[in-house]
């Protein structure tokens, strides 16, 4: 009779989660996420050039812990990653990447990170800065992007892998960070 209530409850804790977001399969890859608004960048040109200035950095502005530098975006794939979200981001608003463009800008990575905090209730954190420089824009954007956050592609009560939580906290903050860029681009002066 109590494996029966067991089950009984099991079933309906599982059938009241609502979506179970993204499911129990192993690892969902990086993801290149749409802005949470439209941006229209009317149809505006830049060369961009990307740097990779992480170096040594162990931590980013916009947080208090230090970056896990032992992880998979350590290398060839962060980079590879940040560069594909923010061109995505900038043609998907858009834009277009021209290397011919007089509108030059070097976009320079410092930090993309995760990190699951917590023993019994893990809070997943995605970590990313890089700082823009032009002659019409310098700024650094930053994001510490938790699962307890509004615009955060998982919910602190989805069922999933610790690698699936971490990869989609990544790409929220990658997609939050450079969706306040591409805003910042399309009120520039840029003609």
């Amino acid at each position: 009779m109590s494996k029966l209530v067991t089950l009984l409850i099991l079933g309906l804790f599982l059938c009241s989660c609502g979506p179970l977001y993204y499911g129990y399969l192993p690892g969902t890859d990086y993801k290149l996420l749409q802005p949470t608004a439209p941006i229209d960048l009317r149809g505006k040109s830049f060369a961009v050039e990307f740097k990779d200035g992480r170096g040594q950095n162990d931590k980013i502005d916009c947080s208090e812990y230090t970056l896990d530098r032992e992880t998979e975006l350590e290398g060839a794939l962060g980079e590879r990653y940040f560069r594909e979200a923010v061109t995505s981001m900038i043609q998907g608003a858009h834009g277009k990447i021209d290397p011919a463009s007089p509108h030059k800008m070097v976009v320079e990575l410092q930090g993309v990170s995760f990190k699951l905090i917590g023993v019994v209730y893990g809070v997943a954190h995605g970590f990313v800065q890089f700082k823009v420089t032009s002659p019409f824009l310098n700024k650094t954007y930053c994001s510490d992007m938790t699962d307890n956050d509004e615009d955060a592609p998982l919910k602190w009560y989805s069922l999933v892998t610790r690698k699936t939580a971490s990869r989609l906290m990544v790409s929220g903050s990658m997609r939050r960070a450079t969706e306040n860029f591409v805003k910042d681009l399309a009120s520039s002066p840029v003609q």
